[in-house]
């Protein structure tokens, strides 16, 4: 299971306009998730949000913990609801012993280690694909012209990732 974060989703669909990264993850037997948070996130942009229709094959996972929520929101109160409530979903599957990962792409990432969750990054998981060879050279550097033209923040050493 990928659980997204809604700044991955909207880097994906509507930044580097590349869903094919969440084909390579269903192909590797990975299901695609959001939380109702991110999903309420991501109704508040049209683009996207037409974009996560269209593409229909994202779940909506309802496994995030009130008392999760309610202790991270008030020891992290510069995290979204959207960071919240995937590493409260990371958290559940942690417990349950599933593969999974949380795709976060903003501050959230530094709290891995402290709650021990399994979290990366959209240039993370496009480098995993890339390590698969399942992006193809081209791909990479097409992706890479990408991050360089969208809005999207990244530091340049991070998606010079996809040219070694």
């Amino acid at each position: 299971m990928k659980i997204f974060d809604t700044s991955s989703v909207v880097c994906i669909f509507s930044e580097i306009k590349y869903p094919k990264i969440f084909e390579i993850c269903k192909e590797y037997g990975y299901q695609l998730c959001i939380t109702p948070q991110v999903y309420d996130e991501i109704t508040q942009n049209p683009e996207t949000f037409q974009h996560l229709k269209g593409y229909g094959d994202i779940n909506i996972v309802n496994t995030v913990d009130g008392d999760c929520y309610t202790k991270l929101s008030k020891r992290y109160p510069w995290m979204h609801k959207g960071e919240i409530s995937v590493l409260c979903a990371g958290l559940s599957k942690k417990g349950s012993h599933e593969r999974y990962y949380c795709i976060i792409d903003e501050r959230a990432r530094k709290l891995r280690d402290k709650l021990h969750v399994r979290v990366t990054g959209t240039v993370g998981l496009i480098l995993w694909q890339k390590s698969l060879s399942a992006l193809t050279k081209g791909e990479c550097q097409d992706l890479y012209n990408k991050f360089l033209q969208s809005e999207f923040w990244i530091k340049k050493d991070i998606i010079q990732g996809l040219l070694k």
